[in-house]
């Protein structure tokens, strides 16, 4: 227990209740969280958007109930923030091309008769999963789209 000379105190800093004295901090307290002041490697960031990346997959597959959109979207802000925000957007760029490249083989090969009907669903599908990614890569999309105006 601490004691302490009440009469060296100033009277802003007591509240007195029925059953105690309660002394406030003279200072304000600064809290601050915690940041670790250490850059994220080359190899890091990469296996960060290795999970990125099978993530978009699982979007793209329909199975995007699996996933956790908020550690995605911490995952992309986090690889934004230490500066690879040009890696995320590439490895997203050549993601999105290769999906889009076996959507248009799969357009391709069917027939003419359901061609019309086939791609007005691939359209939908592309624009669903292409709203999913966008709420994972929206710091990235803010951070990067206003660096690259200026």
């Amino acid at each position: 227990m601490l004691v302490v000379d009440m009469s060296t105190v100033p009277k802003k800093f007591v509240i007195k209740y029925a059953t105690a004295t309660v002394l406030l901090f003279t200072q304000p307290v600064n809290l601050r969280p915690f940041r670790a002041h250490c850059q994220m490697d080359k190899e890091q960031a990469q296996n960060i958007w290795k999970s990125l990346s099978s993530a978009v997959t699982e979007i793209y597959n329909k199975n995007a109930s699996l996933l956790s959109f908020e550690e995605l979207y911490r995952n992309a802000y986090n690889l934004v923030l230490h500066k690879h925000g040009d890696m995320l957007y590439e490895g997203v760029q050549d993601t999105v091309y290769t999906r889009l490249r076996s959507v248009a083989e799969q357009v391709a090969v069917c027939p003419d008769n359901q061609l019309l009907q086939e791609v007005c669903e691939q359209w939908k599908q592309h624009q669903v999963t292409m709203i999913m990614v966008r709420d994972i890569l929206m710091y990235m999309d803010r951070t990067l789209g206003s660096v690259s105006s200026q």
